[in-house]
């Protein structure tokens, strides 16, 4: 999905893990990284991606027309939507070995196995931090079942296929909660102004570590990764224009099957 530091290429495997993070300060990448993301996932033909858009805004429209599911901010919609993930996933799982032949996803031909269920949810700090949500005690509790599903997700969707992406412009505690935080396999920080924030979203690194502290402001889509074996690498997501990607789905939306 990018360069190494070192000019290799920076390659994102999200085979055998159910959560990445992804934090950063606004226009430090987040979300135009995941285009790069998203676009080779769904080319892919093995992917049913969802997408709920805490921003509001008009970021990820060059996608709706191809999203297994597509929610805005409404609190309404994305509890419905996500609770209703969360209990297809526990219903996956379930009966994994009974239809597949083996109760880990991964351990399934790619051949015979159902489509990888990919949930992005950027901003999530809309619906995760209890303190920014209006509307009284049923919104905040609407707020704290969504936060529970997405840990759930986290949590158990590896075995039955789902991955969920957490992205926030707000790495802290409130926004992100530790308890996903920890689950997910993969983290990924772009710029971040405080080593506080660094740390929310890579959690403690080993000493001499590349810090998202240190990128430059100039540098869009700038990035360190933090892996499962505790280590971290410097790099630069690539950059695909959303009207391109577009022109990807279109040209492929008749070839790609589920």
């Amino acid at each position: 999905m990018g360069r190494l530091a070192d000019g290799d290429d920076a390659v994102l495997n999200i085979g055998d893990t159910s959560g990445v993070v992804i934090g950063g300060v606004p226009g430090s990448g987040k979300t135009a990284g995941m285009v790069v993301v998203v676009l080779a996932l769904y080319l892919s033909g093995r992917c049913r991606i969802h997408v709920i858009d805490g921003k509001g805004g008009d970021d990820w429209s060059w996608f709706e027309p191809f999203a297994a599911s597509f929610t805005r901010d409404d609190l309404d919609s994305v509890h419905g939507n996500l609770l209703e993930l969360d209990k297809r996933m526990k219903c996956r799982l379930s009966s994994m070995r009974a239809e597949y032949g083996d109760s880990n996803y991964w351990n399934i031909d790619s051949a015979d196995r159902p489509p990888l269920e990919v949930i992005v949810i950027d901003e999530c700090q809309t619906f995760f931090d209890s303190r920014s949500i209006l509307g009284g005690k049923a919104a905040k509790d609407k707020a704290a079942e969504i936060t529970a599903a997405a840990i759930d997700i986290v949590k158990k969707g590896r075995s039955a296929g789902y991955i969920l992406f957490a992205l926030t412009q707000k790495p802290t505690t409130d926004s992100l909660p530790s308890a996903l935080r920890d689950n997910c396999g993969v983290r990924i920080c772009f710029r971040v102004t405080t080593v506080e924030a660094a740390r929310a979203v890579l959690g403690t690194m080993p000493d001499g570590s590349p810090s998202p502290v240190d990128i430059p402001q100039a540098r869009k889509g700038g990035a360190v990764i933090g892996l499962e074996d505790g280590t971290a690498a410097s790099c630069r997501f690539a950059y695909i224009p959303e009207e391109l990607a577009y022109t990807a789905l279109q040209t492929a939306e008749g070839a790609v099957t589920l």
